[in-house]
């Protein structure tokens, strides 16, 4: 993982879904999603956020809304982000081939856009406790899925260190409070 490579990508993590899912799960997947911005923001990561059916399901939680500044989101209709031309517009425009992959629900729209992104070639990094499902059954056969087709299952803290790369710089002083 590379940081000049990677772009953060922020899948449907919306009202009326977030309320769907365990609450404890919800919270924590919520809070890594802001410590993988926190580190985007501050290693000049792009981020991508999509929004499923704005219209039924919501806007982005307020909780990673508060986090994104001008950013965006980018509305959808089709599961996978990869079924609507500004997001592969955004994304081709950036030139990197690292995915790190965050939201929900993690065997619907992660799912198939994992999939779409492996098959045009990105390498893709799902973060495990970054993305959540209704369902624990689904969350863990989706991660397979991913996994089987050729994405990297990765936590927040694996990723993170990973862009670190080490400790001692005011950089990591500064995002390590993140992973605490």
């Amino acid at each position: 993982m590379e940081r000049e490579n990677a772009v953060l990508a922020i899948v449907d993590v919306q009202n009326l879904l977030m309320k769907q899912m365990d609450q404890k799960v919800g919270e924590k997947v919520i809070r890594n999603i802001q410590t993988m911005i926190a580190f985007a923001k501050k290693m000049d990561i792009p981020i991508l956020v999509t929004e499923q059916y704005p219209k039924g399901l919501g806007k982005t939680v307020p909780e990673i809304r508060k986090h994104l500044d001008s950013i965006v989101p980018i509305e959808k209709i089709a599961f996978s982000c990869c079924g609507v031309e500004m997001f592969n517009q955004q994304l081709d425009h950036r030139g990197r081939n690292q995915i790190i992959l965050t939201g929900i629900e993690t065997h619907v729209c992660v799912l198939q856009t994992a999939d779409d992104l492996i098959q045009k070639g990105y390498t893709v990094n799902a973060i495990a406790d970054a993305i959540c499902s209704r369902r624990k059954l689904d969350w863990e056969i989706g991660l397979r899925w991913m996994e089987k087709r050729g994405a990297m299952i990765s936590t927040t803290e694996i990723i993170a260190f990973q862009l670190l790369k080490e400790a001692g710089t005011e950089e990591f002083r500064e995002l390590s409070k993140w992973l605490k």
